[in-house]
């Protein structure tokens, strides 16, 4: 009798737990949405690759106005007082957030990448595990943002004026999100640098190679996340085994994490409470780290892909993954607990999740390669 209870038990505690995700709305897009959505606590912003750029009402899931840019939408938006700033195919666009009417727009002029895989042509792709973009960033009314041409863009918020290039080395292509401080603006390329240059001098104060040897493959070193800074360290992921640290001043390696299986480590970084939470690849993994010294708090594994950003709390940590190899298989979002990395819950979807998920209030949305943005309820136990 007490085997059969402690069985109904770890049941109900299992379903109990895995409420936590409850399906609220899904929107169809019609084509693939890598872009992570943003929300303003009323509608939700995001683009297509069908290149229609979409608000969406948080509460129904019904759209409130879409914008066609006639060009595909990787990247994920920003929002500036009352306007949204995104990236479709190379061109930048500003509307109106109420209304969806543009507000301005500005074309660079960049060459046209794209890449073909088994006869099927991925529009402003360099490879078929090219998942992440360069997420825009404000500051003092610039908005900076890196380019698949190999330029980063200081572009002024009103008017989209151009007012700060920068070129990497060889125009390699510039998949990773800009950080700024303290008038330093950071950057990695498709090479595998990261490149410190002073806003007001105007130059390079250093730039670092995170891998010293010849690339083994040709896929390999891409640095294409976003930045987290702490304690004068500069965190980020990259398109290799090694999750290197670097400081700030001088660029120098302060400490790295190598994984065993030679994994990616490709997420975005997010540090919360001290700790530094950042996904893995194909060794399909969530790292909690403590920042300073490399220690591994834990590890949480499951079985897919991890290229997106996690939601962090004071409870859980909440991110989405998929098959980088086979983005029609199916994808899923995960939610472990904060402290120890335990499993809690999981929401699967048809296909591939390479859009970081964004919480607003009790709501997760995301979108996913079925063409579909989701929004879930994340309810207490």
């Amino acid at each position: 009798m007490k085997e059969v209870f402690l069985c109904l038990l770890i049941i109900a505690t299992f379903q109990s737990r895995s409420q936590n995700l409850v399906p609220h709305w899904k929107f169809q897009t019609g084509e693939t949405v890598q872009a992570s959505p943003i929300s303003d606590k009323t509608a939700v912003y995001v683009g297509s690759e069908n290149g229609n750029f979409y608000a969406i009402d948080l509460e129904t899931g019904k759209e409130r106005w879409r914008f066609e840019s006639g060009r595909s939408i990787q990247a994920p938006a920003v929002l500036i007082g009352e306007t949204v700033f995104f990236e479709a195919g190379n061109v930048f666009y500003s509307l109106n957030k109420s209304t969806g009417k543009e507000v301005w727009s500005q074309d660079p002029k960049l060459k046209y990448r794209g890449f073909e895989f088994e006869g099927k042509k991925y529009n402003y792709k360099i490879d078929r595990y090219d998942f992440k973009r360069s997420v825009p960033i404000v500051h003092q009314g610039v908005i900076y943002i890196g380019t698949g041409g190999g330029k980063l863009y200081g572009l002024n918020a009103k008017n989209g004026k151009i007012i700060l290039e920068i070129e990497s080395d060889g125009f390699s292509p510039i998949r990773s999100s800009p950080m700024i401080d303290s008038g330093k603006l950071f950057f990695g390329d498709w090479e595998g640098m990261i490149y410190c240059y002073d806003l007001d001098k105007e130059d390079f104060t250093w730039k670092k190679k995170t891998y010293r040897y010849k690339k083994p493959y040709g896929t390999f070193g891409g640095v294409v996340s976003e930045f987290a800074l702490f304690n004068g360290l500069l965190y980020f992921g990259a398109r290799n085994q090694t999750l290197n640290v670097l400081s700030v001043g001088t660029g120098e390696k302060v400490w790295t994490f190598t994984d065993p299986g030679m994994g990616w480590i490709v997420g975005d970084p997010v540090i919360y409470n001290d700790t530094l939470y950042i996904g893995g690849s194909d060794n399909y993994t969530m790292y909690a780290f403590e920042p300073n010294l490399g220690h591994t708090h834990w590890v949480a594994k499951r079985n897919k892909n991890i290229n997106t950003k996690p939601v962090v709390t004071e409870r859980w940590v909440i991110y989405s993954s998929g098959n980088g190899s086979d983005v029609d298989d199916k994808g899923e979002v995960v939610m472990v607990d904060r402290s120890s990395g335990n499993f809690i819950a999981r929401y699967e979807t048809p296909k591939g999740l390479f859009s970081s998920p964004f919480l607003v209030e009790d709501r997760l949305v995301f979108g996913s390669h079925d063409g579909n943005v989701y929004c879930l309820a994340v309810e207490n136990e």
